[in-house]
């Protein structure tokens, strides 16, 4: 019986990933040749955190200290943009119902995300879904570090946990920890395998878990 559902944030809970990537565009805006570069990172399935990205874009364009650019303040500015637009962004098809479904009946919800864990907890809050969640978990920490620790603070077994992800990182995360994993989008490119349970909604979820 799955007493546990972990969400993906970005794509799986909001309507957030274009918004994402646009914003690093919108960010490095006034630095020359800043495009390209950002194109050729995003063209690896997996080019890192935000300040990873800004750290490549910096040492590829060598921009020295003296123009006054870092990963940390590309970062920062990146981080406010991003918290803004990501609360007022629309949710995924069907995913408020859904939270409040499972909260209804006592399965335990948490969100696993890459992204910060203070911009992740302020966004949820801003879009007032705090009480629907019993934790909220992002960076530095990765996404198998929180089904670990999901797994161990609340004692229960590899099948009664649920990963719910949009991406190959997240299939992979629950993979490698063995938890079971549905896969949400309407087709799966964003996967480099197909998931075994891929919905192309959330308002398929409580159905497919049978509770």
């Amino acid at each position: 019986m799955i007493k546990c559902v972990v969400f993906d944030f970005d794509g799986t809970l909001v309507k957030s990933n274009e918004i994402k990537r646009r914003v690093f565009y919108e960010v490095t805006e006034d630095i020359v040749g800043a495009g390209p570069v950002l194109d050729e990172l995003f063209s690896v399935p997996d080019s890192g955190d935000r300040y990873n990205i800004f750290d490549a874009l910096i040492k590829n364009l060598k921009l020295g200290q003296e123009v006054g650019i870092s990963a940390v303040y590309l970062s920062d500015l990146y981080t406010k943009i991003c918290e803004h637009k990501i609360s007022e962004a629309p949710e995924a098809c069907g995913a408020f119902n859904t939270l409040t479904e499972l909260k209804k009946i006592r399965v335990k919800m948490f969100v696993s995300s890459a992204t910060p864990t203070n911009t992740l907890q302020r966004i949820i809050g801003m879009r007032g879904w705090n009480e629907l969640f019993d934790g909220i978990m992002g960076s530095p920490d990765s996404k198998e570090d929180h089904l670990r620790s999901i797994l161990f603070s609340n004692n229960y077994s590899l099948s009664e946990v649920i990963y719910i992800g949009d991406s190959e990182v997240d299939q992979k995360a629950a993979l490698l920890i063995g938890c079971k994993f549905i896969g949400i989008g309407k087709n799966w490119n964003r996967f480099d395998s197909r998931p075994v349970v891929l919905l192309d909604t959330l308002e398929k979820l409580i159905k497919e878990l049978k509770l």
